[in-house]
């Protein structure tokens, strides 16, 4: 210290200034304090409600998610032959194969889908139900009578009922249905029904015990409010709020006389309202007492301060003394300090030229907060949580006029073939778009009145569009140049969808949405597209039906095993799904799929339970182009075939040589027939028939024949049996008829035969 005073020329002295210091440091912490307490109680509500919000989209998630595979499980007993056969046989009472072939997968999808609580089969024919728990099964009788006077969609959405259960407790069962049926239009009689019944309790009570569900009618179909299942609390003022209301919301209601927190979110899929209702002294306890803790901690440093202000004033007799003297310490610690003598004013002027440095790269970096300021006032403004005013283009210094302007579009840039990249994806997904936004940023405004904003992975391109109702040519052409030199420098494409035009900066959000939805039809147009919603938009078959003709053809192809033609059927498909929606072309791929495997299952190693076949759902859903999909399809198929035609060779082989041994083992059967061997070997009798034909190349009577005469001399050679008993070991219970049977067919009585040999 005495060194530093040395380097010090005092030219002045001040007197003390405790008191100014001190009421400067009380008006600073008061103002800390009250900016705490206040940025406390404004966020507090805004970060529940956020938490809230995250929430119940898990959950939405979630019954989306079991939903989609109950109707995945429906979809795919719809489609197995047994079950098939179960509902639609007249037989199917009596025969033991087919029910037994049946309850055995259902039991399969009870075991690996933890949430499924009973599926029932309906045979019209017979009136029977058919399940692996008798009483759930005998409870659907009352849900066919329900269907025989309702409309339920066939695999539509999930129905909320109430199941009575016939047993010793007779307990009614909140479930959760998705229905296949047929149903005669003449009298509206069922014909056959697939019920599978869901239990979500156990799957969502973990998740928040303020969680509660509500159908569009008002209906509560899940929660643990007061209200009872299927209850109708339509008539509740924040219910009603809430379906009133066509956006997710948050907002305080009084309930019950207490002041609550409310909020909800609508998902399409299910067709439900997810609503989360927390009372607002719970919600907000945590944060109160995070602001008192705030408020106190400042009140302490305050009176510290007070003190050691008080300490410091009285050692200090003047202010700029104190600030030279500590300047000089700073460069005394960075080993800078000067060799002459300089006053307090010398010293300072140096100190501030090097604070002066420092405080420019603060600069740059608060102009880096500044963008970041921006791009979260477009985010706003593309969810529609926001609406432009009239000083926002001074404020944040705006390229475009979201006010005054005709005409606004919105774009949106999404890089295609990184999904393609499984290993890092989330990585090199941020890094590339990131290096991506750059870039566009610097080309697009060298070129064109805009703005652009990074969403997550997405690239957001708001420009004018002049007074026309088109994109106007020359930003059409900018675009173009955008692509070929993405694709020059960084060897990747990009998409790109422009939205409805917006008039006026209210309706950027839905040319937003519509940007969005048109860059998924890149599915239909391939990589590196510029597609227009209005354009693309007129081109879809909103009446769209699948088409099951081709998809017939398709499985006829692969039933005969024609390599050559399954291009070609596969092509004619996917040609018919071009037109359809987005999210219909996605369920058609998932439908074809489970078409083609329900085909093959026999021969394949893919079959709609395995884990494998998941997968394989995940890795059409990552695909980004039809014809990516078309050829997967084409290949697998091909495949498929070839492996079902080497398949075949060796099951023919080794079923022959068990047919031979089996009859073997039986031929002194006397009831030996075709259809007894035919269903030791699981197999139809009729089939069977043609069947040992092809395997044996003579008919099934006639090889047992020459067996039986072979087996006979073998005995009548080697043995001293009489005939009635070589009769009895080779089928004959009469010994007279086993006589005229051996000279029928050999030319000789069997004791001639014994005697010549």
């Amino acid at each position: 210290m005495r060194r530093i005073r040395e380097r010090i020329h005092l030219k002045s002295w001040f007197a003390r200034f405790f008191f100014s210091f001190v009421v400067l440091l009380v008006a600073v912490s008061l103002s800390i304090t009250t900016l705490l307490y206040q940025a406390f109680s404004k966020g507090s509500t805004e970060q529940i409600n956020q938490i809230s919000q995250q929430r119940l989209e898990q959950s939405s998630n979630m019954f989306e998610f079991i939903m989609n595979q109950a109707r995945l499980i429906t979809l795919q007993l719809s489609l197995d032959n047994d079950i098939i056969r179960s509902i639609n046989s007249g037989d199917a009472v009596s025969d033991y194969f087919i029910n037994h072939a049946s309850l055995r997968k259902i039991n399969d999808l009870l075991i690996t889908n933890k949430n499924i609580y009973s599926i029932t089969l309906y045979n019209g024919q017979n009136k029977t139900l058919i399940g692996t728990d008798r009483d759930k099964a005998n409870a659907e009788a009352a849900t066919i009578e329900w269907l025989r006077d309702a409309t339920v969609q066939s695999l539509g959405r999930a129905v909320p009922r109430k199941l009575l259960v016939n047993g010793p407790t007779g307990t009614e069962q909140n479930v959760y249905t998705t229905f296949y049926y047929d149903k005669n239009p003449d009298n509206n009689e069922i014909t056959s029904a697939i019920i599978v019944n869901l239990k979500m309790d156990s799957f969502v009570n973990h998740q928040s015990d303020n969680l509660m569900i509500l159908d569009q009618e008002g209906h509560v179909v899940f929660g643990s409010d007061k209200s009872g299942f299927l209850d109708d609390i339509s008539e509740r003022h924040y219910v009603q709020r809430i379906m009133e209301s066509s956006t997710n919301e948050s907002f305080t209601d009084t309930i019950d006389e207490s002041k609550t927190l409310v909020s909800s979110a609508y998902s399409e899929q299910l067709g439900w309202y997810f609503v989360s209702i927390i009372p607002y002294e719970t919600a907000t306890a945590q944060i109160s007492d995070i602001r008192h803790t705030a408020f106190l901690i400042c009140l302490l440093l305050l009176v510290l301060a007070l003190g050691v202000s008080a300490v410091l004033s009285g050692m200090l007799s003047s202010p700029l003394s104190k600030l030279a003297r500590k300047a000089l310490s700073f460069q005394s610690d960075k080993g800078d300090l000067p060799t002459e003598k300089l006053s307090e004013m010398e010293i300072l002027n140096r100190f501030y030229s090097n604070i002066t440095s420092q405080f420019e790269q603060l600069e740059a970096s608060s102009q880096r907060s500044r963008v970041s300021i921006k791009a979260e006032y477009f985010k706003e403004l593309l969810h529609g949580v926001r609406i432009p005013e009239s000083d926002d283009t001074k404020q944040y210094k705006l390229n475009v006029d979201l006010i005054e302007s005709t005409t606004l579009y919105v774009a949106v840039l999404k890089q295609d073939n990184i999904r393609e990249l499984a290993e890092r994806k989330e990585e090199i997904d941020y890094t590339i778009s990131t290096v991506l936004y750059s870039f566009t940023d610097q080309f697009m405004r060298s070129r064109i009145p805009c703005e652009i904003v990074k969403v997550e992975n997405e690239i957001i391109l708001i420009f004018n569009g002049g007074d026309g109702n088109a994109v106007p040519d020359s930003v059409k052409d900018v675009m173009h140049e955008l692509q070929q030199e993405v694709a020059h420098t960084y060897g990747v494409t990009i998409t790109i969808g422009i939205g409805c035009a917006a008039h006026g900066g209210q309706e950027i959000s839905d040319s937003y949405l519509s940007a969005k939805e048109a860059s998924l039809y890149r599915l239909v147009h391939g990589d590196g597209s510029i597609i227009f919603y209005e354009d693309m938009m007129p081109q879809l078959n909103s009446d769209f039906e699948y088409p099951y003709s081709k998809q017939k053809a398709l499985l006829e192809v692969v039933k005969v095993g024609k390599e050559e033609k399954v291009g070609a059927a596969v092509a004619d498909i996917f040609e018919a799904l071009k037109l359809a929606p987005y999210n219909m072309i996605r369920l058609s791929v998932h439908h074809l799929l489970f078409s083609v495997v329900t085909a093959t299952s026999a021969d394949s190693s893919l079959t709609t339970t395995s884990a494998t076949f998941i997968e394989t759902l995940g890795t059409l859903q990552r695909m980004e182009s039809l014809q990516s999909i078309a050829d997967w399809f084409v290949q697998y198929i091909q495949e498929t075939i070839q492996r079902t035609k080497e398949n075949k060779k060796h099951l023919k082989s080794d079923l022959a040589d068990d047919i031979a041994a089996f009859l073997e083992e039986q031929y002194g059967n006397p009831d030996l027939s075709i259809e007894m061997v035919a269903e030791r070997f699981h197999y139809n009798g009729i089939y069977f028939g043609r069947l040992f034909k092809e395997l044996f190349n003579r008919l099934f009577l006639e090889y047992v024949t020459e067996l039986r005469i072979r087996k006979a001399n073998e005995y009548l050679k080697d043995s001293k049996l009489t005939v009635k008993e070589i009769g009895e070991k080779v089928g004959f219970l009469n010994s007279s008829y086993f006589v005229t049977w051996y000279k029928k067919n050999t030319g000789l009585a069997p004791t001639e035969y014994r005697k010549r040999h």
